[in-house]
């Protein structure tokens, strides 16, 4: 056996076994036009809250985020109310989803208790996990039908925000600029 067909020998099960691997894993959780994953919360008052059911109907920017993250700029919170306000009317509805145990009683939760949209708590990480979460902050925007239209992992700008529920809400059309 020559040198050259040799080292292909070797190779060939390491190149085989990559585009297995390749092919049963799937990067990056959901991909756009996938179906959002029926989860079950508690909301911070207790009261049972069922994804994607209990929101059909409505686009649905899902972020999740922990009182413990240091990358998560805990004021897109208090943005995401802002433009819960100036789009329900539309049937837009922001949800934030705290990943990681909570106790009522954690005061860094009093800054936030002027939202009027629901606040989730994922205990386990079950629902990020559910979701394809793999770092926070993860922004996700479903359809009324509860399929995800779009996404991202990490810190998002305002406008970027903006645009991803807008342009869902438009069903497709330009979104509409900044505040």
């Amino acid at each position: 056996m020559t040198v050259m067909a040799c080292v292909r020998f070797r190779l060939l099960p390491v190149f085989l076994l990559a585009v297995l691997l390749a092919g049963c894993h799937r990067q990056g959780g959901l991909a756009i036009g996938d179906p959002a994953p029926s989860v079950t919360l508690l909301d911070f008052r207790g009261n049972t809250v069922k994804f994607p059911d209990d929101f059909k109907g409505k686009v649905v920017l899902v972020r999740f985020w922990s009182v413990d993250c240091g990358f998560c700029n805990k004021d897109r919170l208090s943005d995401l109310e802002h433009f819960h306000q100036k789009y329900k009317s539309r049937r837009f509805l922001p949800v934030a989803v705290n990943v990681g145990r909570v106790e009522a009683s954690d005061e860094r939760f009093n800054r936030f208790g002027h939202l009027s949209y629901p606040l989730l708590i994922d205990e386990y990480g079950l629902a990020a996990r559910r979701f394809g979460v793999i770092g926070l902050p993860a922004t996700f925007v479903i359809d009324g039908e509860g399929i995800l239209r779009a996404k991202k992992t990490g810190e998002a700008e305002l406008d970027e925000l903006k645009k991803f529920f807008t342009t869902v809400l438009n069903k497709g059309d330009f979104y509409e600029g900044y505040f």
